[in-house]
């Protein structure tokens, strides 16, 4: 359930917060550059506008004549000039003449001024243009001399003031003696000019974002002083602008803003997250719809399977007890046909005995499915006693006695573990008669069976080899697996495939192993069993 369901919906999670928090990033970026957009085409009203005063002033700086009368007649027909100023290349005032008498507005003026006036800023701004003028490269083309007669002439521009409630701005010309004519710009003129220029809302230009109606446009003096606003969004007070650029010249320390709504870009990635969450809900119905289906089919085969093994469990458990009956008169009636003296239970008794091989067969194979069910239903437990394993092998190999005599097999023991070591004696017996029998099923046609133990201080090793066809080198890993045989033909030798399998776990119990030793012919398995407590934790 946790594969099916939880890390699949885990891993949807995931990726989609991931391309959710993408596609409110990406339309963060859209909805800055539709505003930037915005804050570029209102930067392009107010440089027109500042186009046109310009003319307008350098007009009006080209009828300034010297005498103060003739100026103070051009103010009267200029309502949008304050004061006009002249100094000479040394930046000495010649209008208004502090020794001459002066109206108010002129004195007024010269007081206001004093700073600018000290500083000769005209004259460094005239200047500074003259420089920047002279470092542009000369025209080549026409396209280029076409291009070079709409910039600004360096012998006039705008000066910025700053002085009492904020930016003054003066326009200046250079006039060809020298001198230098400023126009300082009636402020509540040029202010009230530039917003009525400036549009009362913005057109929607962008279908996908509705600039007017969640916007607000801001122009904003050096100071951070709101002077004009426009747009159908009232913003909280201290409210942070989505995107903000500075004005173009001369109102270059002003600044531009587009101020939207913080819910905004969530409003509009809503339908983003809901699609998100909608699939994720589909992907949970569809998965857990898949993992009960899974699950339900999964018990269902568990319970076969238990069923199963119950069944097999409980038929050998029934078959035992007829077959030790079996076996147990079989040996009584072995016993009186012995003891005839005229031989005519000779036949009978080779009969015998074969009824008493395969009911021992039978016997072990019962015994192997026993410990196979319980081996399934719970762990094995070996119930330890002190036995010797020499003994051990030399019973179970007189079991195999009148099979392997019948199929020609001669049987060679080199036993050096006589002395008693403790160990569950019928789990080795258990060992032993599993190897033994698959000499047995795969070397019946002949040859040698060899079986040697050895012992130490802390491990006992048995070794059972013969002279069979052997094992491939593919198979020499799965044959240790339950169900797997080298051969599935029904003309080889039957079997369950689970001998070799019980008789690793049962070793492994004994804290050793079972495994397949190198042979020049045949097949050969040492089985190594620890006799310590000690070693076998």
């Amino acid at each position: 359930m946790i594969l099916i369901v939880v890390l699949p919906l885990a891993g949807l999670t995931w990726l989609g917060m991931r391309v959710a928090r993408d596609d409110e990033a990406s339309l963060q970026r859209k909805f800055e550059d539709v505003f930037a957009i915005q804050i570029r085409d209102i930067d392009r009203i107010i440089s027109r506008h500042f186009e046109t005063l310009s003319s307008e002033l350098s007009a009006t700086a080209r009828k300034v004549e010297d005498h103060p009368d003739d100026i103070r007649a051009l103010l009267r027909e200029s309502p949008q000039v304050r004061q006009i100023i002249i100094v000479d290349t040394t930046g000495a005032v010649l209008h208004p003449d502090p020794a001459t008498e002066l109206n108010l507005s002129e004195r007024e003026f010269l007081h206001e001024a004093q700073e600018l006036i000290r500083d000769r800023d005209l004259i460094h701004a005239w200047r500074a243009d003259s420089d920047h003028s002279q470092r542009l490269p000369a025209a080549k083309t026409d396209k280029e001399k076409s291009a070079a007669s709409n910039l600004p002439s360096a012998s006039e521009g705008w000066h910025v003031w700053y002085w009492g409630r904020g930016v003054h701005l003066i326009f200046w010309q250079r006039r060809a003696d020298g001198n230098v004519v400023g126009l300082l710009v009636e402020r509540g003129r040029w202010m009230a000019d530039l917003i009525a220029a400036l549009p009362e809302t913005v057109d929607q230009q962008h279908e996908e974002i509705p600039v007017g109606s969640t916007s607000r446009f801001r122009l904003v003096d050096s100071m951070g002083d709101s002077v004009y606003e426009w747009g159908e969004y009232e913003p909280p007070e201290e409210s942070a602008p989505l995107v903000e650029s500075a004005v173009s010249a001369p109102l270059a320390s002003w600044r531009l803003q587009a101020v939207v709504p913080e819910n905004l870009i969530a409003v509009q990635s809503s339908g983003i997250l809901f699609q998100l969450v909608t699939g994720i809900v589909a992907a949970t119905v569809a998965l857990s719809v898949l993992a009960t289906f899974f699950w339900r089919e999964y018990s269902r085969e568990v319970r076969q399977a238990s069923q199963r093994v119950s069944f097999v469990n409980q038929v050998s458990h029934e078959l035992k007890t007829p077959l030790t009956n079996i076996r147990m008169y079989a040996d009584l009636l072995a016993d009186d046909l012995d003891n005839l003296d005229d031989g005519s239970g000779d036949k009978a008794s080779d009969r015998l005995r074969v009824i008493v091989s395969e009911s021992q067969r039978l016997s072990r194979l019962i015994s192997n499915v026993l410990t196979f069910g319980r081996q399934q239903r719970e762990a094995l437990v070996l119930r330890y006693r002190q036995a010797s394993v020499d003994e051990l092998v030399r019973r179970v190999v007189e079991q195999f006695s009148p099979t392997l005599e019948r199929l020609g097999i001669t049987t060679e023991l080199t036993l050096n573990a006589a002395q008693p070591v403790s160990l569950d004696d019928d789990a080795i017996e258990q060992i032993l008669v599993n190897l033994i029998s698959n000499v047995e099923k795969y070397a019946a046609d002949g040859g040698v069976l060899k079986i040697s133990s050895s012992l130490t201080t802390t491990s006992v090793t048995i070794n059972v080899a013969d002279d069979g066809p052997g094992i491939p080198i593919a198979m020499q890993h799965a044959i240790f697996e339950p169900f797997v045989r080298v051969s599935s033909r029904l003309e080889d030798a039957a079997g369950t495939g689970i001998g070799l399998s019980i008789a690793r776990d049962l070793a492994r119990l004994h804290g050793g192993d079972l495994r397949i030793a190198d042979s020049a012919t045949g097949a050969s398995f040492s089985v190594e069993l620890r006799t310590s407590e000690e070693d076998r934790k």
